[in-house]
């Protein structure tokens, strides 16, 4: 039994990997005083004072001030752009210097002239001068020489940067202005190049232009709002407090339908949703206009981004700042999207009521003080107009000759004329030997002959409209309380009640019976006797 043991517990001690682990040394607490000292400069210090480092453990607590602790701005100031309200230069704190000998080199290199040389293709992920070889320098200074010039020469994404790099950080060469107008130039013209990044390069744009207060470039503006990703408003120009300025910004930039879509507006339409749906926006602008500031009576709050300001670029510890903006935003502001749309979308049915069409679009939250003012433009220069009705012509008088002429109804006249067919039959049967099958006499037949009626559609139309019949006569004489009151007790809107009866009556009589948009409801001429 005991080797059985001993076996089994050499096999087992086999797996036990603690065993081939080397054993550790216990670790101690440690016996020495841990109380510190301060460090001084030596000025009013004891100079015969002397310090045992073997009994005493020296500590140095380091505090880095917080860039944003005091919450205290470096500097501030409100954009002419109207769509940015304030803007806020938190300088990075920090006692490091960075990229110093990047900025002197770049200085050294800025007046170099460059000379006529074949390219050189160059790669770095941070690309500085000390990465270059002397093609590859050469070609540089070649490239910047051509782009002062105005010509646009082959290049690669990393020379890009590396003078993007340069009007970063070169203030002292060249004007903010200067320096802002040749990075949107290089972007614009080497956008096939960028591609993908061209978020980046245009996020760096918008942070030197904030940071040295410079208004958006006039030029390449709608290309830039399309493909910038952050802060989208600095880039849209647009004059102070002119209202057919704003009004094309906000179809163009924060609509959320956009009415060219519509099938409707083509051909001889596209004039008049041209002509009226922007004419009736700036009327709505005009209204959230108060106090000649455009759009400051809009119930919507600022919205506020922070950003660091050249992230990924090469930028010097004197350019690093954090930037805040408080601004008006049309690239994010749903509300701001949603209510320019349902005014879009009101406008077109306004306009389809004018070429009587009948489906109208669903506007959800449009408030009824816009709408209004829709609706008081519309009712001025695009008044709704009235379906034309045909009119009777005369009867002449060799129209009689045609008609057939005209016998009451009698039950026997009918009877003999079934009589005499009934004998025509016979007499055709016999001219061809063939016997006809026995027939009931017409006295024995039994009278169903149904008696038509002179209004057979008004009845039926009246059949098919059942409960909302009331509400029909009462607005044929111009009375929309039942239609009111029908609304209040289905608990569905009258537009909607409106619809089902016209869909009542294209089912029944071919045509819709009521006409008109947004409570200004009518009863159609050419079916007002039918009701009555």
């Amino acid at each position: 039994m005991s080797e059985y043991k001993n076996k089994y517990e050499a096999l087992n001690a086999f797996w036990d990997i603690s065993s081939l682990v080397p054993s550790q040394r216990p670790i101690r607490a440690m016996r020495k005083s841990t109380s510190t000292v301060d460090i001084s400069d030596g000025s009013g210090a004891d100079e015969n004072a002397e310090n045992k480092l073997s009994d005493t453990v020296i500590t140095r607590t380091i505090t880095l001030q917080n860039k944003l602790d005091d919450k205290q701005p470096t500097d501030s100031y409100e954009p002419s752009n109207p769509l940015l309200h304030r803007v806020l230069l938190y300088k990075e704190c920090s006692s490091y210097e960075f990229y110093v000998d990047f900025c002197h080199e770049a200085a050294e290199y800025w007046d170099v002239v460059g000379t006529e040389c074949d390219y050189c293709d160059f790669f770095s992920y941070s690309p500085q001068y000390d990465q270059l070889t002397n093609e590859q320098k050469a070609y540089y200074f070649w490239w910047r020489e051509c782009l002062r010039n105005g010509s646009y020469i082959a290049t690669n994404s990393c020379y890009i940067n590396l003078l993007m790099f340069e009007l970063i950080n070169l203030e002292g060469k060249i004007t903010p202005y200067d320096a802002r107008e040749l990075m949107t130039e290089v972007v614009v013209n080497y956008r096939d190049i960028l591609k993908g990044t061209l978020p980046k390069y245009i996020k760096w744009i918008c942070d030197f232009s904030l940071i040295h207060k410079l208004s958006p470039s006039k030029k390449h503006s709608r290309f830039l709002v399309k493909n910038a990703v952050t802060l989208k408003e600095y880039f849209v120009r647009v004059p102070q407090n002119d209202i057919h300025g704003w009004t094309q910004t906000l179809l163009t930039h924060c609509c959320s339908y956009d009415y060219k879509s519509s099938k409707f507006a083509k051909g001889d339409a596209l004039a008049l949703f041209d002509e009226h749906v922007p004419a009736a926006i700036c009327k709505v602008v005009e209204y959230l206009s108060k106090n000649d500031r455009i759009l400051s009576g809009v119930p919507f709050g600022d919205c506020k981004v922070t950003t660091k300001a050249f992230e990924g670029a090469i930028c010097s510890t004197q350019n690093r700042y954090t930037v805040e903006v408080h601004y008006c935003s049309f690239s994010r502001s749903h509300e701001l999207r949603f209510l320019i749309g349902d005014a879009v979308k009101h406008c077109e049915n306004r306009i389809r009521t004018h070429i009587f069409v009948k489906s109208k679009l669903t506007v959800y939250s449009l408030p009824n003080d816009i709408q209004a003012v829709i609706d008081e433009y519309f009712n001025t220069y695009l008044p709704k107009r009235t379906r034309q009705t045909v009119k009777k012509q005369e009867v002449q008088a060799y129209d009689v000759l045609y008609d057939l002429p005209h016998t009451e109804l009698d039950l026997s006249n009918a009877a003999r004329i079934e009589s005499e067919s009934w004998e025509t039959t016979r007499e055709l049967v016999e001219a061809f030997d063939e016997v006809p099958e026995p027939v009931a006499s017409v006295e024995q037949a039994p009278q169903q002959i149904e008696t038509p009626t002179a209004f057979e559609d008004e009845q039926a139309l009246s059949s098919a409209l059942g409960e909302y019949l009331d509400c029909v006569r009462a607005l044929a004489d111009k009375d929309t309380s039942v239609l009111e009151k029908t609304s209040r007790k289905l608990a569905r809107p009258i537009d909607a009640i409106v619809d089902t009866i016209n869909q009542i009556a294209v089912e029944v009589i071919g045509d819709i019976i009521i006409d008109g948009y947004d409570g200004d409801y009518s009863v159609i001429d050419d079916y007002r006797d039918m009701l009555e």
